[in-house]
């Protein structure tokens, strides 16, 4: 079965974990781009906060996850399932 990576932002508050294009999201939060078009900053609404309470993030803040099958249907989960991959440099990538 082929992993899934993937652009992530996760809520500050309750660690939930969303996958960037899947909003809305069946569990009632949203990732909305502050500007129609541009993905380079994000509006996350977290269903834990009520009343919702914006969380705006820079595309270069995101981090990829792999993502497990479950979460991936759902677009959003725990750290468990979605887990942040190391960045490392182009160099750091040779053999």
């Amino acid at each position: 079965m082929p992993l899934r990576f993937r652009h992530c932002i996760e809520c500050p508050n309750c660690n939930t974990r969303y996958l960037v294009g899947f909003s809305p999201y069946a569990n009632g939060a949203q990732v909305l781009p502050l500007i129609s078009g541009h993905i380079e900053d994000w509006i996350l609404y977290c269903a834990c906060q009520t009343p919702r309470v914006p969380r705006q993030c820079h595309w270069s803040e995101m981090k990829v996850c792999r993502v497990s099958k479950s979460a991936h249907s759902r677009g959003y989960g725990s750290s468990e399932e979605m887990v942040y991959m190391p960045h490392r440099s182009p160099l750091e990538q040779r053999p």
